[in-house]
């Protein structure tokens, strides 16, 4: 410390206090970077309060992920409104407004035309600059990752079908409304799709009690939007440990050269980028320039279209004669969010790997998309619809339908308020209960209608050659052997003392200690008595 304090001319203080704030400049440093910091930035200077300047750099970083142009005038108009919802004497004067910059590397830069709709001018030096970087650092195609969020209407039908004539009179609350969000990833030659992430509004719906083994990786919000704490819970939890196991148990590489680049967009869901990165900092994130995602993000070109159409394929309906109209509402009321993500899971899962791969190629090389609709248009739709009876279903309503949830992003856009909210209490954000009826035990009903059906499956497995059922046979014989046991546990004999009951002289009587060896118990059942 001495020898530092001669060379710089320093204070002794000086140094202790830099020790002291070593990670705090470390993360300045690299946020600064991040930011593209004005290049004469030296020093780190806190702010008052640093709850209300998390919400106003919230706050920018939100408007300007949707490419809304911020004056200054607009910064301070929010930060009196957020420290108005905060409870902070405060006002947002031009020395703030000039501090408030220099801390974060805003710098004032004129906008032409129109608000930021799509931002071409940005993708070719964000292009150049991938580029270099996987010049420098050898990422494969295989360990470059994209992630995007979206919303999904998980029981919603086209207008016109029965269930939506009647939704009205379902339980609860309109079936057309209810949604979730998933976030999907995979890599660029599509060789690794990470499961998906649902968030529901429940962090316990009953319909997922004690299961296990979900095929997605299930959480919640108050809203069931992605928020910046579970997109960086997933990105440590999730992202980092399947990554590694991909690379080292699929493509073989030595655990000290796994590598990757998730390339992500400036949603506000998501972290700072320095925050999304391994311990080891091998595996860290990149953002996409601000508005640019229709134009070069890979999951919007088609990927996360076509999930969406392979998972309404999936939706309830009905195709034969004899269970036409109102059959459709009875599904579709039975339709829970277990089933929804089981089929997201699998609609996940049946995407093409030169789907996930085309979806780089505007990123990547400036090519051009082609889509693959073959058997998704709206005319495919309409035709399973109507041959399950819904015959006043039209194209329109189908195509209505099937873009409903297209310009849900999975996330929300925040108001001061609820930004205000947020940074004073992130935590209480998440609900314990859930709006499904409670379910009920299986009766024997239940049971002998589910061994009868798991029968019948197991006959057929058995009389057939097909290798894909094959497969499946332990675990059908795993459910009848279940169900089996269930109906014995049901019948089961009960023991003899359940059907006697002490008798009133024996309940009164006292026992005296010289006779407790010889003591009787007598137990009545109508008149008789019966001596042990």
């Amino acid at each position: 410390m001495a020898s530092l304090c001669v060379e710089f001319g320093i204070a002794k203080q000086t140094v202790s206090d830099t020790k002291k704030q070593k990670e705090k400049l470390k993360a300045f440093a690299v946020k600064c970077d991040a930011e593209e910091t004005v290049a004469s930035r030296k020093r780190l200077k806190f702010p008052g309060d640093t709850n209300l300047e998390e919400a106003v750099h919230r706050w920018y970083v939100q408007q300007r992920s949707s490419g809304v142009a911020i004056r200054g005038v607009e910064l301070q108009a929010a930060a009196d409104k957020l420290a108005k919802h905060m409870n902070i004497q405060f006002k947002a004067s031009d020395g703030w407004l000039w501090r408030f910059r220099y801390r974060h590397g805003i710098v004032n830069k004129r906008m032409f035309g129109e608000a930021l709709n799509a931002d071409t001018a940005s993708v070719e030096p964000f292009r150049k600059r991938l580029c270099t970087i996987i010049d420098d650092e050898g990422p494969t195609k295989a360990q470059l990752y994209n992630a995007d969020e979206t919303g999904l209407f998980w029981r919603s039908l086209p207008e016109n079908t029965q269930a939506y004539k009647h939704e009205g009179t379902a339980p609860g609350r309109k079936l057309s409304k209810e949604r979730l969000s998933a976030l999907l990833c995979a890599n660029a030659d599509g060789s690794h799709r990470l499961s998906s992430v649902v968030v529901g509004k429940s962090r316990r719906p009953r319909k997922l009690k004690d299961m296990t083994d979900l095929p997605v990786h299930y959480t919640s919000s108050k809203n069931a939007w992605f928020t910046q704490a579970i997109t960086g819970d997933w990105f440590h939890k999730q992202f980092v440990p399947e990554v590694k196991k991909f690379q080292t148990e699929v493509l073989d590489i030595n655990p000290e050269d796994v590598k990757a680049l998730l390339i992500v967009d400036n949603a506000p869901s998501h972290p700072d980028t320095e925050k999304m990165c391994s311990q080891d900092g091998k595996i860290k994130c990149l953002a996409l320039p601000p508005n640019t995602t229709s134009l070069i993000q890979p999951m919007d070109q088609g990927i996360i279209l076509a999930c969406k159409r392979i998972y309404k394929k999936k939706l309830p309906e009905d195709k034969e004669d004899d269970t036409r109209g109102m059959r459709t509402l009875q599904n579709i009321r039975n339709y829970s969010i277990r089933s929804a993500i089981f089929n997201w899971a699998s609609a996940w899962k049946e995407i093409k790997t030169s789907t996930l791969a085309n979806g780089w190629n505007k990123l990547l090389f400036d090519g051009a998309i082609e889509p693959d609709f073959l058997g998704f248009e709206a005319s495919d739709y309409q035709r399973t619809l109507m041959a399950g009876g819904e015959t006043g279903v039209t194209k329109e309503d189908v195509t209505e339908w099937l873009d409903a949830d297209e310009g849900d992003l999975g996330y929300q856009f925040q108001t001061e308020e609820e930004i205000a909210q947020y940074v004073l209490s992130p935590t209480t954000t998440q609900q314990d209960t859930d709006k499904e009826d409670e379910l009920g035990p299986l009766s024997k009903q239940d049971l002998s209608s589910a061994r009868q059906a798991l029968d019948t499956l197991i006959n057929i497995v058995d009389s057939t050659s097909d290798a894909d059922l094959q497969s499946y046979y332990r675990h059908f014989r795993a459910a009848q052997e279940l169900v089996i046991s269930k109906q014995q546990h049901k019948t089961v004999q009960k023991k003899i003392d359940s059907f006697f009951k002490p008798s009133k002289s024996t309940e009164s009587a006292e026992a005296r200690p010289a006779d407790l060896l010889s003591a009787s118990c007598s137990y009545s059942d109508s008149s008789e008595s019966v001596f042990y």
